[in-house]
């Protein structure tokens, strides 16, 4: 039986923390239940799952749906897209079997490519091999997650680019529906009819998946920071969204250029993040501390403050009192509040 190779290359970047990578997570299980309800898929369908953030790693080789098992998906720092890119193609000449003058191989395989922001890494060059050796051979969709994505840059390799813009689980599940059912018709109609050049299916596309504009994208929509637990020593992640004030307080509040960033939640993370992230945790001179709003507690301890900075550039939790150990360089610190105008260089995710 020939195969029909599936390839999900799914970006697990910091800036995905909260409820897209846990609707992501969520959606990938559907899709395998889904897939095994249909006859079509369980005979011909493997799936293979690729995560790409500061590096890009094969979580899942190509494999049938009744052994598959959903893999726990990581989180690091950055948007390696070149690199995953790469990486695909390598598990393409590696796992899709060619037709040769003795045997059929590999039906085409089908690619969904899903990413939130801009990427980090020098793509160009993995998307010139892309279109050259292996747009052929392949039909990748790529689905940019949120306001965010950098769709202009897909759309220079990907045969299709779509939005997606739900934000309950309920409407990624409905995104998760119309992918089942885009390879089950692949399957049936490659079963039925043979390889034709045909694209994917945009079918039943629901409202909250549209065709992408040719947009880019900004490293300063979000701002991430990784701080870690003065009591336990483990790493936690600060997420800010960017928003624009409109309000005559909210701006002598927060400055006259109209730009700050709120925070949308603090999330334990485990130490493999550092081991997906590129280069971990860049300084960026232009992050003014006044320019964010919002405190959270750590979420690993309980400390009230999960915003303690040290003059080595990193964050920490704070207690409330005078004195701390920085956990990063284990200096020890005599606390006071910020001045109003201080301003200071605090160590910030690639995103």
């Amino acid at each position: 039986m020939r195969r029909l190779p599936v390839f999900l290359v799914l970006d697990v970047s910091d800036s995905m923390i909260g409820e897209p990578l846990q609707h992501l997570e969520q959606g990938l299980d559907q899709l395998i239940s889904k897939l095994r309800q249909n006859p079509h898929a369980l005979e011909t369908v493997f799936l293979s799952v690729i995560a790409f953030a500061g590096k890009a790693k094969t979580l899942v080789p190509l494999v049938d749906l009744p052994t598959f098992y959903s893999p726990r998906l990581p989180l690091g720092s950055g948007t390696a897209l070149g690199r995953a890119l790469t990486c695909l193609m390598e598990e393409i000449d590696r796992q899709v079997q060619p037709t040769t003058a003795e045997r059929k191989g590999d039906w085409k395989p089908i690619v969904y490519l899903m990413t939130d922001g801009k990427p980090t890494d020098d793509w160009s060059a993995a998307v010139r091999t892309w279109q050259s050796k292996y747009s052929k051979r392949a039909l990748l969709t790529a689905i940019g997650i949120g306001k965010y994505a950098a769709t202009g840059i897909l759309s220079q390799f990907a045969d299709h680019v779509l939005t997606y813009s739900g934000e309950s689980s309920a409407d990624f599940s409905s995104f998760i529906d119309w992918m089942s059912m885009s390879v089950q018709s692949r399957s049936i109609m490659v079963q039925q009819q043979g390889e034709r050049n045909q694209p994917i299916s945009l079918a039943k596309v629901e409202k909250i998946l549209s065709f992408a504009e040719n947009k880019p994208s900004s490293d300063e929509d979000f701002a991430l920071f990784v701080g870690r637990c003065q009591q336990r020593g483990t790493p936690y992640l600060l997420k800010y969204e960017r928003v624009f004030l409109s309000s005559a307080a909210e701006l002598r509040a927060n400055g006259e250029n109209g730009c700050c960033y709120r925070m949308t939640g603090c999330y334990p993370i485990d130490e493999s993040y550092f081991d997906w992230s590129a280069a971990v945790n860049e300084l960026e001179a232009n992050v003014d501390l006044n320019s964010l709003i919002g405190q959270a507690s750590c979420p690993c301890c309980g400390n009230p403050s999960a915003f303690g900075l040290c003059a080595c550039g990193r964050i920490f939790c704070v207690d409330g009192s005078a004195r701390a150990q920085c956990p990063w360089c284990k200096q020890h610190l005599e606390l006071a509040p910020a001045e109003k105008d201080q301003r200071f260089d605090i160590v910030r995710s690639l995103g």
